[in-house]
């Protein structure tokens, strides 16, 4: 189409790596959770990479532009159909690598701002977070889902534990560790200061959708050992 255009790949540039050498991977079903993930992981050098399923163009999240000014991430990578990241590869495979071979200790995997959603069970953005598991496991990282849990969305599909996680799981099988209530434990302090807000609600309106979040990173910063 008239709006197609040649670009440079992070692959075509860089000696990757055959193995994540398991390296922790945190899969996010929404970009709301990114923020409270990346808290969690304050200290290491973290890179974020951009699945499809929501926006598209990376340099379009005021999230990222805070965790960056705040030193929690270090590198922004778009893959697939997403762009304008530090870097942009192909596919969340070749992301993954080359989130290793900048250094990375951790990746964060999320859609952009925004999801795709049709109500039903597999008919929405979310089903990313599977992709970026199985990719991970694939290349002998340790994947970890951030499960979306909410106490304040009046759907009763989100309501506990959202379908879309539920969906996560059902295509990811035993493939990715899961944060435990102890994990969240600390959330809002590690916040502090960040701007967190899923569907219009804060950290107030709907705390257990920011806590799980934190946890995933807890959890994945633990297997760095």
């Amino acid at each position: 189409t008239s709006l197609q255009l040649a670009r440079r790949h992070a692959e075509e540039e860089l000696d990757l790596p055959v193995s994540l050498d398991e390296m922790p991977v945190v899969a996010c079903s929404l970009h709301s959770q990114v923020a409270p993930v990346c808290a969690a992981l304050r200290g290491l050098r973290v890179a974020y990479v951009q699945l499809e399923g929501g926006a598209l163009p990376v340099e379009l999240s005021d999230s990222l532009r805070e965790l960056r000014r705040e030193g929690l991430l270090e590198t922004t990578i778009g893959s697939g159909a997403c762009f304008g990241g530090d870097v942009d590869c192909v596919n969340v495979y070749s992301a993954l690598t080359v989130a290793c071979a900048l250094g990375a200790e951790v990746a964060v995997c999320a859609i952009g701002p925004g999801v795709v959603g049709t109500g039903t069970r597999l008919g929405h953005g979310g089903t990313a977070a599977a992709v970026a598991i199985a990719a991970a496991r694939a290349l002998g990282g340790r994947p970890v889902l951030a499960v979306r849990v909410s106490e304040g969305d009046a759907r009763e599909r989100h309501r506990g534990v959202s379908h879309h996680s539920e969906a996560v799981l059902s295509l990811s099988g035993d493939a990715p560790a899961l944060a435990s209530e102890a994990d969240a434990a600390g959330w809002r302090e590690a916040c502090d200061g960040l701007t967190l807000s899923h569907m219009g609600r804060g950290p107030d309106e709907d705390p257990a959708f920011f806590a799980a979040a934190y946890g995933a990173g807890v959890r994945a910063r633990s297997l760095l050992g």
